[in-house]
């Protein structure tokens, strides 16, 4: 018999296992009635567990609730596996707490709490009951996240949300409720069209879990083509769920593709206006609540586009609302055109989404949003030529505060935004708005912003820069001390103080004032940044030439001793004294030893020297007035190329500055070829120095070097050098430079650096035409008239290279006729240089200016 039975009582279990629950419980009681022992009631518990789970299951929650009733009344043993079943069942049919009583007990074991929470995960949909159910604790963990869920729940299927507001700090990941919190964040990332994300949300939920019931529905509302033979596949509700998520908008979105191809490429007026009807019939069917907004974009549209406006309106079925957004969109609209007429409209759209955005509640009247638009339309009229602005700021009259036209006049909008919103950007956009029409205008802005923000420090630097400027050294200094008052310790304010005392000190010994020099000099003796670094050679010298003004013999000994001490360069020394005697006017009445009566050692040591003076000259703010002594400049420039490799990177940029500064090609492309050989993160400066030193006629050649050496500078984000060198490439018809790739750049600065020479007119360097023939479409042909109309150079004059320009002064003197004034010859021969570069015939041009028998007449054109 055993075998027999342990076959009856696996048939049970299976029919169990299959979910065949009522089959199995009528074979499980005639078992028992025959055996009546332990094992078949067992099993007889076990498949009415199973019946009742089922029932509870089908929601048929009062035939499981009596099932329930009778086992527990049969069979005492399944108390606790029938309080689990009753509890599951009354969480089913809504009522909540027998389940949650049961966690409200704190000696309840891991054991028990966890089918419990099962059944909480995989059942409770009624977020609202959980949280208010009053079994539980106010305070309890299991209340407060489905508070929490709930809330999110409501506000993501109800509209935008922010991370915030659906980041549920509440909800562990190990809470029963967690699958509620992915499927929340899928819902949001539905609804911002993230399709990743919210697929990634959606494959985290437990499929078992209450929320895993809408992963099926959700999947099939991501896919964009599902057909008739999955949407079959969806249950009623599912499928009832898709469609109300799922708008036909076929026929909208192509109306609107037919629009917006019209728009671009539309030739009649018609076909711009049938396309607007037919978008506004299929919006209406489709998507009548974005109607509204579908005019108010096809009104803006059209209105920049310049469309009939009462075509367009008949054509929109009505005329858009006119709000706060429309004026929004209106106005950036006419901003992208760039036009200025759109610009100008673009204000007067902006003063009309202010009003709009006021009444509507968006923001106050004097609200830092107001104060904020003010300066935007402020920088719109700033992309205005100011001719233009200015003509069309007559009719208008004079702007006041409250004129109907004030958005035509940047001073009042920049004037109101400060009003409003007293910050030290806006004064900042305001100044540099004023500096461009008036400096005393920009003053006036500079005390206006000292006025409303007292601890600025930024206005009151301008001011005693303008002071400066005008040589009104006494009022520059007294600004500088209300700045020290704010902020002593600001770099700004300490180099200024040390800079105004050095210019002063010369004023003085300019005027002839060696007693007031002599005072500002212990003012700078006093300051302990004026012992820094090469400083102190400075003081020697102002000492040197106070003494020598002051006719001291010993004194101006002494102090020469002392400034060759101080700087332990005797060429140093010399060219510091000369440069500064300069600026007081006093340096004829120097004599310095020629470069020939020094050592070879001495004037080995010229770059060096050089570069420690001007470096000295541009820490103390002289460096535009310092003269150098052409004689030493001179042997500089000779020297320089032997001893670049000794020489620092910043001697090597100084002498390149002081190159381009004084005219000195050969001094600056000397400096450009140590610097290009050093490498590194300086090689885009190096590039541009080189750009700058090329000849004049080599226009291809420098769009290349300029266009690399900005390429170059975003890679070693070297800003300053691409701002730079973007400007320096646009050429005279402000054409935008041409563009090279990284590779492209670093190609450029390898030809470069095989190619040290300085260019001249029989070795004029690389073709760059050839190493890159994309970027220049015309064939390079060498003829004079083509070199000519490419801007390049020409054989018919040596004056383009270097010390050929001599060569061709002396040409133009020796053929200009004897009855030209003297005094006009070198206007005369700038002018004719001036129109040989820009393409002109070297024949004609001298023919023209000096008088001969007329000439050919050729105009030069750019490629």
């Amino acid at each position: 018999m055993a075998p027999q039975l342990s076959g009856i009582e696996a048939s049970i279990r299976q029919l169990i296992i299959n979910g065949k629950s009522k089959t199995a419980l009528d074979s499980a009681k005639d078992f028992h009635k025959k055996q009546s022992n332990a094992a078949s009631e067992a099993l007889l518990v076990e498949a009415y567990l199973a019946r009742i789970q089922a029932l509870s299951e089908q929601n048929l929650t009062v035939e499981a609730a009596s099932l329930i009733a009778l086992v527990r009344e049969r069979f005492p043993s399944a108390k606790e596996r029938l309080d689990a079943l009753s509890a599951t069942a009354s969480a089913r049919g809504g009522n909540l707490d027998e389940l949650l009583a049961l966690l409200s007990d704190p000696g309840l074991s891991a054991e028990r709490r966890a089918p419990i929470e099962q059944v909480i995960q995989n059942q409770v949909t009624d977020l609202a009951a959980l949280a208010g159910c009053a079994v539980l604790p106010p305070e309890h963990s299991l209340r407060q996240a489905a508070a929490a869920i709930d809330k999110a729940f409501s506000a993501v299927t109800s509209g935008p949300v922010t991370d915030e507001q659906i980041a549920l700090a509440e909800v562990s990941h190990r809470s029963p409720l967690a699958p509620w919190k992915l499927l929340i964040r899928a819902i949001a990332f539905f609804y911002r069209n993230d399709d990743k994300s919210c697929e990634e949300y959606l494959a985290a939920i437990r499929p078992e879990s209450a929320p895993g019931r809408l992963v099926h529905a959700m999947r099939a509302m991501l896919d964009a083509t599902l057909d008739a033979r999955h949407a079959a596949s969806l249950k009623a509700t599912e499928a009832a769920l898709v469609s109300r998520s799922r708008v036909e908008l076929t026929g909208l979105r192509s109306a609107l593709g037919k629009l917006d191809h019209v728009f671009v490429h539309g030739k009649e007026p018609g076909q711009f206006f049938k396309a607007v009807r037919d978008a506004v019939r299929e919006c209406r069917l489709g998507a009548p609540d974005l109607l509204a907004r579908l005019q108010q974009l096809v009104c803006v549209r059209a209105e920049v586009a310049g469309f009939d406006f009462e075509r367009t309106i008949a054509a929109l079925d009505g005329t858009p609302r006119r709000d706060a957004v429309f004026y929004r969109d209106l106005a950036q609209a006419l901003e992208s055109t760039g036009d200025s007429e759109d610009l100008i409209l673009a204000c007067e759209g902006w003063d009309h989404f202010r009003q709009e955005a006021v009444r509507e509640g968006w923001f106050a009247e004097r609200s830092i949003e107001v104060a904020a638009l003010y300066l935007h339309m402020a920088t719109v009229l700033g992309r205005m030529p100011p001719g233009l602005l200015r003509e069309l700021q007559r009719p208008a009259g004079k702007a006041v505060s409250g004129a109907r036209n004030y958005f035509l006049y940047p001073e009042e909008l920049y004037q109101r935004a400060c009003l409003i919103d007293p910050h030290p950007d806006a004064f900042s956009q305001w100044l540099g708005w004023a500096r461009t029409n008036s400096i005393n205008q920009a003053e006036d802005v500079a005390r206006v912003w000292s006025k409303a923000i007292p601890t600025a420090i930024d206005p009151l630097l301008f001011l005693m820069e303008q002071a400066e400027t005008r040589n009104a050294f006494p009022t520059a200094i007294s600004w500088l001390d209300k700045a020290e008052k704010i902020d002593a310790v600001s770099s700004a304010v300490r180099s200024a103080r040390l800079r105004l005392l050095v210019a002063a000190a010369l004023r003085h010994l300019q005027q002839k004032k060696p007693h007031l020099a002599a005072q500002r000099l212990a003012e700078i003796a006093a300051l302990p940044q004026s012992q820094q670094g090469d400083r102190p050679a400075f003081l020697a010298t102002l000492r040197f030439l106070i003494a020598f003004v002051s006719r001291d013999k010993p004194g101006t000994d002494a102090a020469r001793l002392e400034v060759d001490r101080a700087f332990g360069d005797s060429v140093a020394a010399i060219i510091l004294i000369f440069g500064c005697a300069a600026i007081a006017k006093r340096q004829d009445d120097f004599r310095l030893p020629l470069p020939e009566v020094l050592t070879e050692q001495e004037r080995s040591r010229f770059p060096a020297s050089l570069a420690r003076a001007i470096a000295l000259a541009r820490d103390l703010g002289i460096a535009q007035k310092f003269l150098l002594p052409v004689e030493y400049a001179d042997e500089t420039e000779e020297q320089l190329p032997r001893v670049a490799a000794s020489l620092s990177v910043d001697h090597l940029r100084s002498l390149g500055e002081l190159g381009i500064s004084s005219d000195r090609r050969k001094l600056a492309w000397a400096a450009s070829v140590a610097g290009l050989e050093r490498g590194g993160a300086t090689e885009a400066y190096f590039l541009l120095l080189r750009a700058r030193a090329l000849p004049e006629a080599l226009g291809d050649r420098h769009e290349v070097l300029t266009a690399a050496a900005a390429e170059l500078g975003r890679f070693h984000r070297d800003m300053d050098v691409v701002d730079r060198a973007v400007e320096a490439g646009r050429n005279r018809y402000d054409d935008d430079p041409i563009p090279l790739t990284a590779d492209q750049a670093r190609e450029v600065l390898r030809t470069e650096i095989a190619s040290p020479a300085f260019p001249s007119r029989y070795a004029p360097g690389p073709d760059y035409s050839e190493v890159f023939p994309d970027l220049f479409s015309d064939e390079s042909c060498m003829c004079p008239a083509c070199q000519r109309e490419r801007g390049g150079a020409s054989p018919e004059l040596d004056g383009i290279f270097g010390p050929d320009e001599e060569e061709m002064e002396r040409l133009f003197y020796e053929s200009a006729p004897a009855d030209i004034p003297p005094e006009l010859l070198p206007l005369l021969f700038e002018a004719s240089k001036e129109a040989y570069f820009q393409g002109g015939d070297a024949e004609e041009i001298l023919s023209r200016i000096l008088g001969g028998d007329g000439g050919r007449k050729k105009k030069g054109r750019r490629r």
